[in-house]
């Protein structure tokens, strides 16, 4: 019995080495001797053989794909059978090309393969699925957004705009302000952070209720059990402030669940799609204590016992609510024609996009993650949008009609998106155009040719614009003279050194006609030409000897194209300019300057040659042969 014993464990270690791998097991006959054996040593209780098919996975050829859970299992389904991919029950098998599960396991994602594996759980998607996280996560940004100014964040909204105010009760301060907030009359809601449902929701109201809800907290709070089941905790909570004034659908509350999708995070690449809006049994109360007036969760509406009669009248479409607001509030709210499908669907894209701007650098990045999120939206009556919370496992049951409409749709181009772009990613492939896309509205595309295409002709054509409105703006009477730069082409010596001079002089007189006279900056230049003239001057007779007209010719004469003939300012400033003849005297007695200098044009061409500059400084030119 011992060798029996010891046999079957080598074959079931030799069965389960064969097949950790992607591919087929080594050999056929290995293949079916492991075939044979009734289970495995790994197997949980939970995955029980169903019809002998546990025992055949051995003999079947992939891809593989595991389910965990329950929630739309049909339709995943019947995806992966239009495939050609095959179902495997063993949780422990790492061989799987898809993984769909309800539950976030740290397991799953320690052995998931990049590239090769696609699951739909996105690791520290907490960030936004969980209550604590999401609330975080926004006034982080709220904070950024105020420390670096609104400019930069010019597209994101403020909190207040779309977020209804919320305290975390796990933290002292938040607790604090919360109770200096409230007012007696005013209504707020306390939900669990990791719940959904509508599981362990109620109402606070009344002093007496924050009273006797602050006590249970201050009970626990030092108490080592609710540390250890944190989840439990009444501190696991936020406080919310209820949406005052909602607005109704023949008198009852609703809400809108909308899906976004995280196809891929390496790179990031999101999706916004439709849903539809859940409508409570009853008509809205205010002041009623029934949480079923106040919660549209189907779960919360099957307790009411109007749900079984009133079941296909909770969901809308969303074609129906528009319908149904341009009959009723179009007219009276001054609303454009079909503001659910312009208006109300741009806000709701917005808000998700900032809520995962706000939250992608915490996200897990790898090739293969994915998850559909459910965004619940509630509209008030003055047709303000807010978003209640962020489901990471949004409900797939089909229990209507609508939903039979809806929900397949989804799940169906869900899928379809994630493997193509999962393919095309994996064989390095652009991701763009997809073929797979429908419905779906492409919001964040994250992938590296798209987006450096934009950028970079959105950046080209910003700078052609600027630089032809900068050439097309209308010179100020008041501006200084421009300073122009001219290339080395419009420098090249010519012979005719009288023209080039003639052209340098009747540009320099432009500059003085077409604007009032600088006096200012025109001392300056010429105080300080003056200076450096005298400056090189004087070292040069104390080291040569040579007269300073012979330096001064010869200085000029190395300048190309222009003459070495000194210009006097009254010769150059025209007489119905409108400066005092007493600066025009003391510029002709006291001061002369080179042509070269301040006609305020930029060499950057190298000397020209020595032949060049003797033939420019045996050249002479008159001042009657300039003023022509």
């Amino acid at each position: 019995m011992a060798a029996c014993h010891y046999n079957d464990k080598y074959f079931r270690f030799k069965h389960t080495r064969n097949r950790a791998g992607p591919g087929p097991s080594n050999t056929q006959s290995e293949a079916t001797e492991s075939g044979k054996q009734t289970g495995s040593a790994n197997q949980k209780t939970g995955d029980k053989p169903i019809n002998g098919k546990k025992q055949e996975e051995s003999k079947e050829q992939g891809p593989f794909y595991y389910i965990g859970g329950t929630n739309g299992v049909a339709l995943i389904v019947s995806f992966c059978e239009s495939k050609g991919w095959n179902r495997i029950l063993d949780n422990t098998r790492q061989d799987y090309l898809l993984k769909w599960t309800d539950a976030n396991r740290p397991s799953d994602h320690q052995c998931f393969h990049e590239g090769k594996q696609m699951l739909n759980q996105i690791p520290n998607n907490k960030v936004l699925t969980n209550k604590f996280g999401l609330c975080s996560s926004l006034k982080d940004n709220e904070r950024i957004m105020n420390k670096y100014g609104r400019i930069m964040f010019s597209k994101f909204m403020k909190l207040e705009e779309f977020y209804p105010e919320t305290y975390r009760m796990d933290l002292k301060s938040e607790r604090y302000a919360f109770h200096r907030v409230f007012r007696e009359g005013q209504t707020w809601i306390s939900k669990p952070a990791e719940s959904s449902q509508g599981r362990g929701i109620f109402l606070l109201r009344t002093l007496n209720d924050i009273t006797a809800f602050f006590k249970k907290l201050e009970s626990v709070e030092e108490n080592p059990y609710f540390r250890m089941c944190s989840y439990n905790s009444p501190l696991n909570r936020i406080v919310q402030r209820y949406v005052a004034e909602p607005l109704l659908l023949e008198g009852r509350k609703f809400d809108v669940r909308s899906y976004f999708l995280i196809a891929c995070t390496s790179p990031y690449v999101t999706f916004f799609c439709h849903g539809y809006a859940k409508l409570t049994c009853k008509e809205y109360s205010p002041n009623s204590d029934d949480l079923t007036d106040h919660l549209t969760n189907q779960f919360i509406q099957k307790k009411n016992p109007l749900y079984n009669e009133m079941k296909e009248d909770t969901i809308w479409s969303m074609e129906r609510l528009n319908a149904y607001i341009n009959e009723k509030y179009m007219e009276a709210k001054h609303l454009p024609r079909d503001w659910v499908f312009t208006v109300f669907t741009k806000r709701m894209q917005q808000i998700m996009t900032q809520c995962f701007i706000a939250t992608k650098a915490r996200l897990g990045q790898k090739l293969g993650y994915f998850d559909l999120l459910g965004f619940d939206i509630m509209i008030d009556q003055n047709f303000k949008v807010w978003l209640l919370e962020i489901n990471s496992n949004p409900s797939l049951q089909i229990n209507c009609e609508i939903l039979k409409s809806v929900i397949p749709k989804v799940m169906n181009e869900t899928l379809d998106l994630v493997f193509e772009i999962f393919t095309k990613c994996s064989r390095g492939l652009y991701i763009m155009p997809l073929e797979a896309r429908k419905e779906f509205v492409l919001l964040y595309n994250g992938s590296p040719k798209e987006p450096f295409e934009k950028r970079f002709k959105a950046r080209l054509e910003y700078r052609i614009s600027e630089r032809a409105t900068i050439l097309k703006r209308p010179q100020k009477a008041d501006n200084r003279p421009q300073i122009k730069v001219l290339t080395s082409l419009e420098f090249i010596p010519t012979l005719d050194s009288t023209l080039n001079h003639t052209k340098a002089s009747q540009r320099f007189r432009s500059l003085f006609s077409q604007r009032p006279l600088p006096e200012i900056s025109l001392v300056q230049h010429l105080s300080s030409a003056k200076a450096k003239l005298r400056s090189n001057l004087q070292s040069s007779n104390n080291s040569s000897g040579v007269s300073s007209e012979e330096q001064s010719q010869t200085k000029h004469s190395t300048e190309p194209g222009l003459c070495k003939e000194r210009i006097t300012a009254t010769q150059l400033v025209p007489k119905n300019h409108s400066a005092n003849s007493q600066l025009c005297k003391s510029l002709e007695n006291t001061m002369t300057f080179n042509a070269s200098f301040h006609s305020l044009i930029i060499t950057r061409t190298p000397l020209t040659s020595k032949k060049a500059t003797a033939k420019l400084s045996e050249m002479k030119i008159r001042p009657k042969e300039i003023n022509t």
